[in-house]
């Protein structure tokens, strides 16, 4: 292969052997050289021309290509005396985006999904995974750092889980390479990920930017706050008590600090518990699994430490090594640092060790002691990436125009706060902008729904309000979807394991969005509500993609509950305040609910941060999106009844 030649001809690092480029599209290259230059490019038996700008910029179109691969792009330039060559498959293109349930990766999810590290290695699913950086300057021409893997026994840990699973089936369904670029961040907010010109109409958004210009000085903030909490984090070190002088009590594990002595308390608390083995294990490693805590620990078995983690999103999986169980009593000790008062190891989750064929729950009584106090709450660090413009400009303007199939984008949890009410409109505006920036206003994207969720969270109505702006918008706008997801969270965890059942709703998204194939895609939707004396009545359809009934003549859609219980998550709402729950049943496609003495102002369903009882679905499990429905729209539409029997009543 023919190495870069000279310093000016080059390719932006995406461009980087083991790329997938779209098939069956004009499919951008681009890079730069010496100005005025003529440059030709080829790929496979496609060859065009160019020339570079001024400032030595070029850009040309090849295609449409044939899927396959490895095919080679050549270019060159300077009449031929500097060439580059890269080794690239030819496919389906995904840009995933968002935050950390994009970018977690496919280690945190190994023990969900074991069989999935024993796979044969697939080189035609492809991940390339772009190193976090942030400029509030403005866009960037190439990444820090970018790196295209193939996906195998090593790189597979790697992967976005969610993105994993998506490629994966995609791969099974069309036989053509799966590229998937990675752009994502955890904790990043939706302004972050957008330009300065998509925000103009949202000053607000815009004004938190001030005291971060120019980023250099935004840099400095970031480090400062990392460092505030450095020191905080060397004083707790300094006051922890010697062992002999530890006061030790018994608690229940898992549990929430706040109900315990340990209620209020910031500093290092220490665990210890005794457990006991028939034999030593000679052969396996044992795993101990302790799920989260608030906040970072550091984890012994028999004195040996096992892992440690640095905050209290990661769950504490930790491989036991050889040699270090023997038989008999063997003691795990925990040192948890608790930062702000809010301790606890979360309840929930299963504490256990297994090692061979023995399993040891590790749940009920343990000892603790407070090792160290300290008088305030640990600083927070000022996470400045997250920032507006900042992710857009560093990680995804690099990536424009590299031609895509679709956008999958799974990003909410950090704007429930107060930029909530503004989500609708910024996540339309940031669409429309990347369809502008890479020239197709057709651009589908697939947008995952925020899941059911509840520890630490609270209920202000912030994870709703995204929820529904997350449905408004893949109702609104054209080639844009959202899947359900209330039933694949984890209301003890912000960052659920089942990224499997999420993906595959995305494939069939994708599906009926992108591959044309309108009934693979199937929605529980409002049809019609409406006032039957003393009754209100929500009548739902099965609809496609695009908004349409998706029922064969002569069949009749019905509507379940995933618990099988009547649905349990609507409540009757007043602008005075006033919720109170509204008792409800199903009647074949109809939602029929006796309305209350004082009319209400609205109707709602599922609108809660952890929905979970009663929940509405069609035949084949797919959630009825949360709904907020105005008493001004409740004679909008006549719904025809289907009861149970499964005769139609029309009285219109």
């Amino acid at each position: 292969m023919a190495e870069d030649v000279g310093c000016g001809l080059g390719l932006p690092k995406i461009f980087a052997d083991g790329c997938v480029l779209q098939r069956s599209a004009s499919t951008a290259i681009w890079g730069w050289s010496v100005p005025d230059d003529e440059i030709t490019v080829g790929v496979d038996r496609h060859i065009v021309q160019t020339h570079s700008d001024a400032r030595g910029r070029w850009r040309a179109t090849v295609g449409p290509l044939r899927a396959g691969g490895p095919v080679t792009l050549r270019v060159s330039g300077q009449g031929g005396r500097e060439s580059l060559e890269r080794q690239c498959y030819v496919g389906d293109v995904f840009l995933c985006s968002g935050q950390s349930n994009m970018e977690l990766a496919m280690s945190w999810v190994a023990q969900e999904y074991p069989r999935e590290f024993t796979r044969e290695e697939d080189p035609c699913l492809r991940q390339y995974k772009v190193t976090p950086d942030f400029d509030f300057e403005g866009p960037h021409e190439d990444h820090l750092q970018g790196i295209w893997t193939g996906c195998n026994a090593e790189t597979i840990k790697d992967f976005s889980a969610l993105a994993y699973f998506f490629g994966r089936e995609l791969r099974e369904l069309t036989g053509v390479p799966i590229g998937i670029l990675n752009v994502s961040l955890g904790g990043s907010t939706l302004e972050a990920w957008m330009d300065k010109e998509s925000l103009r109409p949202f000053p607000r958004v815009m004004k938190t930017l001030d005291h971060y210009l120019p980023t250099e000085k935004g840099r400095r903030r970031g480090e400062a706050s990392v460092e505030a909490v450095r020191r905080w984090h060397d004083e707790l070190r300094s006051h922890i008590m010697r062992e002999e002088t530890l006061h030790w009590h018994r608690i229940v594990v898992p549990c929430m600090f706040d109900s315990t002595d340990l209620s209020a308390v910031r500093g290092e608390v220490v665990f210890r518990t005794a457990f006991f083995l028939r034999s030593s294990p000679d052969e396996d490693d044992g795993l101990l699994r302790l799920g989260t805590m608030t906040d970072s620990d550091i984890t012994e078995v028999n004195g040996v430490v096992v892992g440690s983690r640095p905050n209290q999103y990661e769950l504490r999986d930790y491989a036991v090594p050889r040699g270090v169980l023997h038989a008999g009593a063997n003691e795990i000790r925990i040192r948890l640092t608790v930062e702000r008062g809010n301790g606890r190891i979360t309840p929930d989750k299963p504490l256990y060790l297994r090692v061979g064929d023995e399993t040891i729950d590790l749940s009920g009584e343990w000892w603790c002691a407070v090792a160290s106090r300290m008088p305030r709450d640990c600083p927070r660090e000022d996470f400045v990436r997250w920032k507006p413009t900042g992710l857009y400009n560093a990680m995804l303007a690099p990536c424009v125009p590299y031609t895509l199939r679709a956008v999958l984008w799974y990003q909410g949890e950090s704007n429930t706060g107060d930029f909530a009410s503004y989500h609708e409109a910024m996540l339309q505006g940031m669409i429309r902008s990347w369809r502008g920036k890479w020239g197709d206003p057709g651009l589908p994207f697939l947008i995952v729904q925020l899941p059911n969720f509840s520890v630490d969270c609270v209920e202000d109505g912030g994870w709703p309000v995204v929820r529904e702006a997350q449905r408004a918008v893949g109702s609104r706008l054209e080639n844009v979807a959202t899947v359900v997801t209330l039933d694949v969270g984890e209301p003890n965890d912000l960052h659920p394991v089942r990224k499997k059942p999420v993906a595959h709703r995305l494939v069939d998204a994708a599906r009926a969005l992108v591959y044309g194939e309108r009934r693979a895609y199937r929605q529980p939707r409002v049809s019609g509500v409406r006032v039957d004396g003393d009754h209100l009545d929500v009548a739902f359809e099965d609809c496609d993609v695009f908004g349409a009934p998706c029922l064969s003549d002569g069949d009749r859609f019905r509507l379940w509950t995933l618990d099988g219980r009547d649905p349990g998550e609507f409540c009757w709402v007043w602008s005075d305040g006033g919720i109170i729950a509204a008792p409800a049943h199903i009647d074949g496609n109809v939602v029929r609910l006796r309305l209350p003495d004082r009319t209400p102002d609205m109707l709602r369903y599922a609108w809660r941060n952890n929905p979970c009882q009663g929940l509405l679905c069609n035949d084949a499990g797919i959630l009825v999106s949360p709904l907020s429905i105005d008493s001004a729209r409740w004679e909008e539409t006549v719904p025809v009844r289907q009861r149970a029997d499964g005769e139609v009543d029309d009285d219109s």
